[in-house]
């Protein structure tokens, strides 16, 4: 079959507009179908321009998006339903509403195993086997949604494809090579998809298989997409030793929990073996906001591993999560102080987002507190819940000075004169992220709705996807 598989690009300007790096799932799954003589091809809208004439042209069209994706995926889906194109579509949003999916693709690939299960989908739509054989597929029969029974965790991630980069157009692009080694995370944070996604068990590739695939692709920088490399701290060790041992040589970086600071060895292995920044989970710098979010992590262990970090010669990315109940009107203000006090080098301030499928969307779903299920909404920029300290639009006003202030041209003056020129390019990307987020007309409609709905002009009304 001609197989085409597409991942949108994220609505406006974000957090990683300036680091083209695509989810692996596609690139796995086209792997495994190119090894059956599939002819396949992937578009990732934020490399390159998707050529339509040539999706127009496919037997089988799969997307895999997020929350904040899926809105334009479902545009895509659209059209290719009309044109008379089967499509599949895989993610975390979609496996916990498969039905609102169905409204718009023909099947849904819920959970993981996706490799195999578009196998067993092409074999199904060649006539070959029954599509209520496939383990995690959603479809409607006669008109009426069916969902297959779940598929099984994959147990040996060893036997998995290497997902093939070079499947998608525009990889060229690409400055660093995305690598994951294990799936899951042994916590569970009450906002995170991850834990509903694949289960609290942590599951992962030898060093051996690691390591095989690293020879493969020969990366001079490597982006560990893991949820957690750090999670199980003996295994990392191995794997580390492995690549110093084999003499590999690359630069890398990866997300990882401020615990790994506590161990002077795993720090001496990271360095050598390439490590140059961590992506640090740090949330907040309240506590009574980490306990609330389940973190198992105290403030005091934050400072200790941004120092710890930097005495090491690693540079940290601080990822906070703003507007939790017990987060204060001057969160925002506070989270930033903090970042330039203990000088982390570059920050996320994430909204708080309820993510459909985790605890946080539940509890405030039910309560009423959610005012906004336009799900291209859903990228962390955006405030669409009733915070309880604080209106929406102070939180969302808030956000934007506080990206601004750390950001600012007064810092990236400081930079330049002072020749730091590792921070003077951060500081560079993130002023015009914040800028172009500023300038974008769709989210200054959205600021002003949010004003609107503080002075009570614009009421309660829940703005759905319709």
């Amino acid at each position: 079959m001609k197989v085409r598989l597409i991942e949108p690009a994220p609505p406006g300007a974000h957090v990683y507009s300036k680091v083209h790096l695509p989810r692996l799932g596609l690139p796995a799954i086209g792997a495994a179908l190119a090894a059956r003589g599939h002819d396949v091809r992937i578009y990732v809208a934020d490399l390159a321009p998707i050529d339509w004439d040539d999706v127009y042209g496919a037997d089988l069209v799969g997307f895999s998006s997020t929350t904040s994706t899926v809105v334009q995926a479902y545009g895509f889906a659209d059209e290719l339903r009309r044109r008379g194109i089967p499509t599949v579509i895989g993610g975390p949003h979609v496996t916990f509403l498969a039905d609102e999916a169905l409204e718009h693709v023909d099947y849904v690939a819920r959970g993981e195993g996706g490799e195999q299960l578009m196998l067993e989908l092409i074999e199904a739509l060649e006539g070959r086997r029954s599509f209520d054989s496939i383990l995690g597929l959603s479809y409607r029969r006669d008109g009426v949604a069916s969902h297959n029974p779940k598929r099984p965790a994959t147990p040996e991630l060893d036997t998995l494809p290497f997902p093939d980069l070079t499947l998608i157009a525009g990889h060229e692009r690409m400055r660093q090579t995305p690598i994951m080694t294990s799936w899951g995370c042994p916590f569970d944070c009450t906002f995170c998809s991850v834990t509903a996604m694949f289960g609290k068990k942590y599951r992962f590739r030898s060093a051996e298989n690691v390591v095989a695939e690293l020879k493969e692709k020969q990366p001079r920088r490597v982006f560990f997409y893991d949820d957690n490399l750090a999670a199980n701290r003996s295994r990392l060790k191995t794997l580390l030793r492995m690549i110093i041992d084999e003499r590999l040589q690359f630069s890398w970086s990866a997300q990882v929990r401020t615990d790994v600071t506590r161990d002077a060895e795993l720090l001496e292995l990271m360095r050598r073996s390439g490590c140059w920044m961590v992506y640090l989970g740090l949330e907040s710098v309240n506590q009574a906001t980490l306990d609330g979010y389940e973190k198992s992590q105290s403030v005091d262990d934050i400072i200790h591993a941004v120092h710890t970090l930097h005495e090491h010669g690693i540079k940290s990315h601080g990822m906070f999560v703003l507007g939790a109940d017990s987060d204060g009107p001057d969160v925002v203000r506070t989270t930033v102080d903090f970042a330039l006090e203990h000088k982390i080098d570059t920050v996320m301030l994430n909204i708080l987002t309820p993510a459909p499928g985790t605890v946080f969307y539940d509890e405030i779903d039910a309560a009423g507190r959610i005012f906004d299920k336009r799900w291209e909404y859903y990228d962390a920029l955006h405030v669409v819940f009733q915070p309880a300290q604080m209106t929406p639009y102070h939180l969302q006003k808030e956000m934007v000075r506080g990206y601004a202030r750390f950001y600012g041209l007064r810092r990236w003056l400081g930079f330049l004169l002072t020749f730091r020129f590792a921070k003077l390019m951060f500081q560079t990307w993130g002023y015009s992220i914040v800028r172009s987020w500023r300038r974008d007309p769709r989210n200054r409609a959205y600021v002003e709705e949010l004003r609107q709905q503080r002075s009570g002009d614009a009421g309660v009304v829940v703005r759905t996807l319709d």
